[in-house]
């Protein structure tokens, strides 16, 4: 009994040891990078996409930021003829001639720096002469401050420069979703020229009739009139809404926060480690316990 109590024991003790070596293996966590130094990106990292003019800015670059000293056409300028990014088919408005064209574009992206990564976002919009629509941020609760941000935009951003946007924004963020679709209105537009076309004749013979109609005549072509007048402006507007269109698309993203791969591969080993140290001891006390008690002969 003293030889078995004596080994439990020292199975104990060798299983909480491994349990306690895998668990001192744990990496510690990522300290939250600071706003004013942000940690520097990988060499290898290719910069964002801007103009010579722009200022500089900080960029994203798959979670790693990086802060330039100045706009140089080696580090802003254009991608080179050979560099492997989207090449998306898109026309913008010059391109497309008599056609009118409508992008939309969705993206669903991950950053490990959220609030330089919104930053980036919104400052490349407004660089690209876009605009916001909505936009919808939820931040950390302090209830449970290792919860993932996110954030929802709308922008609209010039068809001439959306593939420019596309390729900064693969550049600076892991793109989890992209999804383009493109809607062909040229008929919805033609049509409305060919109805505007009657309107304006038909207005343009109704008020001629009305300098030399009297009475009960007179009043019926007025109250004719001001329904071309009003067909005449729904068309305006239906067509200047899909200009707009045409020339802004629109542009709905998604960005969430990601914790590094590294810190979560690194909790793997030791919750392994120690559910198998555990398991290892289970199975031994079982075994310990079921096993009948030595026979007198035995003893002796």
């Amino acid at each position: 009994m003293k030889k078995r109590k004596l080994l439990l024991t020292t199975l104990i003790i060798i299983a909480l040891s491994l349990a306690a070596c895998g668990g001192g293996a744990a990496p510690a966590p990522a300290a939250p990078v600071s706003e004013a130094a942000p940690a520097a990106a990988p060499d290898a990292a290719p910069a964002a996409v801007d103009t010579a003019d722009s200022p500089p800015r900080l960029g994203i670059y798959r979670g790693a930021t990086v802060e330039t000293a100045e706009a140089t056409d080696s580090t802003w300028g254009p991608p080179a003829p050979d560099t492997d990014y989207f090449q998306l088919p898109i026309l913008a408005p010059d391109e497309a001639g008599d056609r009118r064209l409508v992008y939309t574009v969705t993206l669903q992206l991950q950053t490990t720096e959220f609030l330089p990564g919104m930053r980036l976002l919104l400052n490349t919009v407004a660089e690209l002469n876009g605009y916001q629509v909505e936009s919808e941020v939820w931040g950390y609760d302090l209830r449970r401050p290792g919860m993932e941000r996110s954030a929802e935009f709308r922008f609209r951003v010039p068809t001439e420069n959306l593939a420019e946007f596309i390729f900064i924004v693969e550049n600076n963020f892991n793109i989890w979703h992209l999804r383009q679709q493109m809607q062909e209105r040229t008929a919805e537009y033609r049509e409305a020229d060919w109805v505007l076309e009657d309107l304006r004749e038909e207005e343009a013979a109704l008020q001629e009739a009305i300098e030399t109609a009297t009475g009960g005549a007179r009043a019926e072509l007025l109250e004719r009139l001001r329904d071309v007048q009003r067909a005449i402006r729904s068309r305006e507007v239906g067509q200047a809404e899909i200009m707009t269109d045409v020339i802004y698309s629109t542009v709905d993203i998604q960005l969430f926060e990601a914790i590094p791969r590294a810190q979560e591969e690194g909790e793997w080993p030791v919750l392994f480690i120690t559910i198998f140290a555990l398991a290892v001891v289970g199975v031994i006390i079982a075994f310990l316990v079921r096993r009948k008690p030595p026979t007198e002969q035995e003893i002796r």
